[in-house]
């Protein structure tokens, strides 16, 4: 590629990263939290068929974007330009078949699958949603070329729109179906065909309708970013110069270009498969595990949750019980969504140094890979746990803070788990050693199944249960990972500047920001109280990060302007 499209693993980490922030950001503060104050019940449907939707849509991607990703970073290594066109035009056919079958899946899933997780209302949903499947599929074609290409900025434009989309179109018309049922009640009319007798029961009713306009956004919001992809690329191209193809070889048939697409995804497909049969064993573990204690100790819970059911104004308590569940790890998945950034953004640089034989290279970026994500996930996580149920108070009511907040005290300890699952297996999958996630991810999904059902299924606990056996799950892999890590790369990795300067870091501004909520809230606003808490413990981190050395020099210098960075953090003896 031209060297004004290539950027160095870190600057095309920050792009994603704040690409994945912006488009959280929207699609929480201004997308889930909307639709979820719309109601509450109605963003449990939307939650459980989106929990469906992304085990689904993984499978039919398969192994595919990481092969492509891979082959075109490895012809862009060894020179062989001309062949990244035809790994275009084979993934494009690719992604057309999985993404054609994607969408039947889920149409096919729902004719069964509400039934069987006591949430009939869920199945308009899931047809709603089952053609962004096929635009998903599809967009994965584009990005693998470009993010190989080590280029990230078409990837993050591509997902800023498929969030406005989803925020644009689903929220108009899951508030559109609210108002539209309270319309025909009031008018005397039927209720989306059926007659209410009451304004709750009029409610009920129109509760799937506003679930499913919701998830209409997100089919909307694949579409755009399809239709941006395909117009850039044939504006633009991959980026190519007509030099840079004059000086390649002949191109491989896309018969011998498949054949090798093949031979890369099938053992990351394998992972794949694997991670979605955990993912898809957890959802439906979950909900059955859910509904089974509900039918059975019903009492018990409703006795646990009643003062939040009264004030939520629902009577599915699945539903209820789900919807805050998705409200907790709303704030959970920020900071993976993050890290995911950095192993993207690492795997052309590795499958670069892994086709070259550069072993030096490979073993820095490892070990830069873990340090840096350990340094994001790690305060986040223990920040979130302590301060949870301020940081819900900002912007949910109290009934939600009540069911949420206990679920987000377990689930911030478990985020810097989550966070090095996807870097790491990106990391295996760029050397070439896709069985070991999947291994992983099979024991992981074992142990997720046991303690969902064990823990679940005691009424006392239900749906706390599940964040229990995320953070047990979660350390399992991790650890297992990371062993498996250090086998293959046969690093020796430096825990002290990896995980305990971060540790030591983490643990002074999560005591800041309890210390100064505490203080503030009996003086000021508990929201005003928190926000300064925040505030503090990002000053503080960043204050003893830079005390004890723990950034690196080389870590600076890959950043927009990083040497004069560097010269400045040099200066007052700040870098290591």
């Amino acid at each position: 590629m031209p060297q004004r499209n290539k950027q160095s693993f870190l600057q095309g980490a920050l792009i994603l990263s704040a690409a994945a922030i912006l488009t959280k950001i929207i699609g929480a503060l201004f997308f889930k939290i909307p639709l979820q104050r719309i109601n509450n019940s109605a963003y449990g449907y939307f939650e459980a068929v989106y929990n469906i939707y992304i085990p689904i849509y993984t499978v039919s991607t398969a192994g595919f974007p990481i092969a492509v990703s891979r082959m075109v970073s490895q012809s862009l290594a060894l020179g062989h330009y001309r062949d990244i066109r035809v790994i275009k035009k084979v993934a494009n056919r690719v992604f057309l078949i999985t993404g054609t079958c994607g969408t039947l899946a889920m149409v096919i899933a729902s004719l069964f699958y509400p039934e069987f997780v006591d949430m009939p209302n869920i199945r308009l949903t899931m047809l709603v949603m089952a053609p962004s499947i096929f635009f998903c599929c599809m967009v994965t074609a584009y990005r693998g070329v470009y993010e190989g290409s080590r280029n990230m900025i078409p990837t993050a434009v591509s997902q800023i729109l498929e969030a406005l989309g989803k925020l644009v179109f689903g929220l108009s018309l899951a508030a559109g179906a609210l108002r539209l049922g309270q319309w025909q009640f009031e008018n005397g009319l039927k209720v989306f065909g059926r007659q209410a007798e009451s304004a709750q029961q009029a409610l009920d009713i129109s509760l799937p309708y506003i679930a499913a306009g919701g998830m209409i956004g997100v089919t909307a919001g694949s579409f755009f970013s399809f239709a941006y992809l395909i117009i850039r690329y044939r504006r633009f191209g991959s980026g190519i110069t007509k030099d840079e193809l004059a000086l390649s070889p002949k191109p491989h048939t896309p018969g011998s270009i498949f054949r090798q697409l093949l031979k890369i995804a099938i053992p990351v497909a394998l992972g794949t498969l694997a991670t979605e049969l955990t993912t898809m064993i957890d959802v439906v573990s979950l909900q059955k595990s859910l509904a089974v204690v509900y039918n059975k100790n019903g009492d018990i819970i409703r006795e646990i949750y009643k003062n939040a059911l009264a004030a939520s104004n629902t009577n599915d308590v699945l539903a209820f019980l789900t919807g805050n569940r998705g409200i907790a790890m709303t704030f959970v998945n920020l900071v993976p969504n993050v890290t995911l950034t950095l192993g993207i953004s690492a795997l052309p640089v590795i499958t670069s140094a892994w086709a070259l034989k550069d072993y030096s290279q490979l073993k820095k970026m490892v070990s830069t890979v873990l340090r840096i994500t350990i340094m994001i996930s790690l305060p986040a996580g223990l920040g979130m746990s302590v301060l949870a149920k301020p940081i819900l108070n900002l912007i949910y009511e109290p009934h939600n803070v009540a069911v949420a907040g206990p679920q987000l005290e377990i689930l911030g300890l478990a985020v810097v788990f989550i966070c090095l699952v996807a870097p790491v297996n990106a990391m295996l999958q760029a050397m070439g050693r896709a069985d070991v996630p999947a291994k992983i991810v099979l024991v992981g999904g074992a142990v997720k199944f046991i303690f969902n059902t064990v823990l679940i299924m005691n009424p006392h606990l239900n749906i706390l249960g599940a964040a229990y056996s995320t953070l047990i799950c979660y350390v399992v892999m991790v650890t297992l990972s990371i062993r498996a890590l250090i086998r293959i790369v046969k690093a020796r990795l430096y825990w002290k500047s990896i995980f305990l300067k971060p540790l030591i870091g983490s643990i002074l501004s999560s005591a800041a920001a309890w210390a100064a909520n505490g203080l503030l809230s009996r003086f000021i606003s508990a929201k005003f109280s928190v926000i300064i808490a925040v505030f503090a413990a990002v000053v503080v981190y960043f204050w003893v990060l830079l005390s004890i050395k723990a950034i690196k020099r080389d870590d600076v210098l890959m950043l927009p302007k990083g040497e004069k960075i560097a010269k400045i953090l040099e200066k007052y003896d700040w870098i290591g």
